[in-house]
This record gives structure tokens, sequence and C-alpha cells, in this order.
């Protein structure tokens, strides 16, 4: 792109036929931002060249952004997988504190509620994390994914990896919802030891919610049920964007 652009390249369209249609009002704004990328162009054509009125990503692209880059009511409008991974961090490192607190309850019944904060903020609405939460973040980027795999423009490179990703969100979402459960249980025990015998399976939990789950032993974390976590839908993300042409798309 750059390299283009120092060389003073202009901007043309390439049609679905392989036609190479060069564009008139190279001064449009946006045009950079969809350099390179599969687009919908309203515009006349005026001689041999276009005059473009207009220039949109395809809808499965614009869904994949929401998953990954951009989103309208997220904390800084990040994609919903970024929000999922920031709150899941902020959860998982709580847990870990909670485990470092097993003779004392109150610090226990603290770290617990910060876990629910990071997971589910409807549920307690106080404490580090973004306030967003795990489960809204995971589920949003579930939801937008499967729009991208039905929207004009999925591939076969969007289908097979959403196929991994949505593996692992549905994962990430069972874990949340047993996580919130132990958390919630915490909070509510009336001594240090009822409350500490939960706290094993509420860090294992979380750190499966990140890392993922080798669950069945074989030395590696796979994408599957049972296994992938978000770091393993952040990587297939990943290889689905740059398969897309879409590793540096606009955010």
């Amino acid at each position: 792109m750059f390299e283009c652009i120092k060389a003073l390249a202009k901007y043309v369209l390439v049609d679905g036929n392989g036609q190479v249609i060069p564009i008139k009002n190279q001064d449009l704004p946006g045009l950079p931002l969809y350099l390179g990328r599969p687009v919908r162009v309203s515009g006349t054509k005026v001689g041999d060249a276009l005059v473009v009125s207009r220039v949109e990503a395809i809808a499965a692209h614009l869904h994949l952004g929401h998953v990954m880059t951009n989103w309208r009511d997220t904390p800084q409008n990040v994609g919903f997988l970024t929000a999922a991974i920031s709150d899941a961090n902020v959860g998982a490192i709580h847990a870990k504190l909670a485990l470092q607190a097993t003779d004392d309850l109150a610090a226990m019944k603290l770290h617990a509620g910060h876990v629910l904060h990071a997971l589910d903020p409807s549920i307690e609405p106080r404490g580090p994390a973004s306030g967003y939460g795990v489960k809204k973040a995971a589920t949003g980027a579930l939801q937008h994914l499967d729009f991208a795999v039905q929207g004009e423009g999925s591939t076969a490179n969007i289908k097979m990896h959403a196929t991994h990703v949505s593996a692992s969100l549905n994962n990430v979402l069972q874990w949340t919802e047993r996580a919130t459960a132990i958390a919630q249980q915490i909070r509510s025990a009336d001594a240090a030891g009822p409350a500490a015998a939960l706290l094993t399976e509420l860090v294992s939990l979380t750190t499966a919610i990140t890392d993922g789950k080798d669950a069945n032993n074989d030395g590696q974390v796979g994408w599957q049920s049972g296994e992938g976590g978000l770091q393993q839908a952040q990587m297939h993300m990943a290889l689905l964007m740059k398969g897309e042409g879409l590793e540096n798309a606009p955010r």
C-alpha cells in the first residue's frame, strides 16, 4: 500500500470478472481504508471511468469487523472478542488472588465478586473489569460470527474458521456459566472452609476461559468442544481475517 502511494499509483476497481475500472474521483474520502478489500461500490460511469459515490464493506466482512475490531457499545468500541479477552483476564487474575487467601473469608468473597463482575456485571455491577462482561461479549461475538457466515460475501474460508471459533466461544459460555455459579456460592458461604473448597475449580474454569483446556490430554489445546477458549478463538479469527485480506482492516 505505502509503496503504491509513494509511486503515485491510482485507485482502481477490479470487478468480479477481473476487469480493471479506473476511478475518476481519486480524492474520495475513505478509499485508502478499502484498499485491496472486497467492497460494494456505488457510482456513475463516465466514459471508461467510474465516479464513485459510496464504498462500503460487504456484509460478511462487516460482521467479522464487529467480532474483531469494532462495535458500538463495547468499552472504547473494541470488537466483541477483544472485550471478552480483556474482562476474562481480569476474572482469571482475581480467581487466583482468591486462591491465595483461603484462610480469609472476606478476601475470598471480595475476589469472587470481582470474578462475577468480569464475567457478568448484570449480577455484580461493581468491580475492576470493564463493566461489559465475558458473557455479553462472547455472546455478541458468536452472534456476529453467525451473521458473517450467513451474510453476503461469505466464503469457504469464513465458514471453515467460523466453525472453530464458534466451538471455542460456546466452550467459553459454558465455562462462564459454571464459573459464575461457583463465584456466587463463594460469596454466599458462611465459613472459610466451604468457600476455599470451591476455589480450585473457579481458577480452573477462569483459566480455561482465557487459555482453553487440554480436555483429551494429548498435550495440546484444540478448538473443539471442551477445549478451545478465547485464546483459540482469537487465533482462528486471525487466520480467518488473514484469509479474507482483512488482517490490516481499519478499526
